[in-house]
């Protein structure tokens, strides 16, 4: 995947509901931005044959899906290439789909997975595919997106920063995203997990905003975060600390903030 001379390679995780366009949309003014190349993944599970159909039955179910996915792929994919002059690949794929995305995840190694926060069960319980996801990858970075955001560039974007941890490998693709941006980065940080302060960015300012440690903290980050009018915020996944007796603030994070988030696994 390195011969296509771009600087990060970009998977498009779609589930084909009706956000994939603006997913992929968003992943294309990405690409855009910090010159990614694009490929589209998108698993069909084998369950959707009906039980008790012969083998045949199933083989001319499966062969009249696929046309059918394919279709829909390439007509989605081809549009928003021409439109915007960049290629885009695409890999489809039957089975588990935990499986394959695994799978999937661990032969491509993408520098950034880019999905939707649509609640998908795939057979776990209270399991969404965003979780699944950030359980299983490590080496990159992701990048979600709620069905409701309202999102189409990251041209001069309000960049925000939640918590501690964040590492010097984590800090390229954020520099790639405020490139020629004089706006100030924002730092959300909860009692000793502020950083910010003994801590020197290689951006112009940091906005520094500190919680105290408490029952309610996260929910008066959260709200706060919309209030300054942040549109996209990133979160360093190893930087995790435990508080309130929770192992990890990160899911609930994802859970509460309605804004696109980046999860930072570099």
């Amino acid at each position: 995947m390195k011969g296509n001379q771009k600087k990060y390679n970009i998977s498009v995780l779609l589930d084909m509901s009706k956000s994939s366009e603006f997913v992929l949309s968003s992943a294309v003014e990405l690409a855009k931005r910090i010159d990614g190349a694009i490929e589209v993944f998108h698993v069909k599970p084998t369950t959707n044959i009906i039980k008790g159909d012969s083998q045949l039955s199933a083989i001319r179910t499966l062969n009249q899906d696929d046309r059918s996915t394919r279709a829909e792929l390439k007509d989605l994919i081809s549009n928003m290439g021409e439109k915007e002059n960049l290629p885009i690949s695409y890999k489809l794929e039957y089975g588990n789909v935990k499986n394959r995305v695994r799978d999937y995840l661990a032969l491509q190694k993408p520098d950034i997975l880019v999905l939707g926060k649509h609640r998908s069960s795939m057979g776990g319980f209270f399991e969404s595919i965003t979780d699944f996801v950030i359980d299983n990858v490590s080496d990159t970075n992701v990048l979600i997106l709620g069905e409701d955001d309202k999102f189409h560039s990251f041209e001069d974007i309000n960049l925000g920063i939640f918590g501690a941890g964040l590492e010097d490998n984590d800090l390229e693709i954020l520099q790639d995203l405020k490139r020629d941006s004089e706006k100030p980065v924002r730092h959300f940080g909860i009692s000793e997990e502020d950083e910010s302060k003994n801590r020197i960015y290689p951006w112009n300012k940091t906005v520094s905003y500190k919680f105290s440690k408490g029952a309610n903290a996260l929910d008066g980050l959260v709200n706060y975060v919309s209030r300054t009018n942040t549109q996209l915020l990133c979160i360093p996944k190893k930087g995790g600390k435990s508080f309130m007796f929770r192992p990890s603030p990160l899911k609930e994070v994802i859970r509460k903030v309605n804004i696109p988030l980046m999860i930072l696994g570099k």
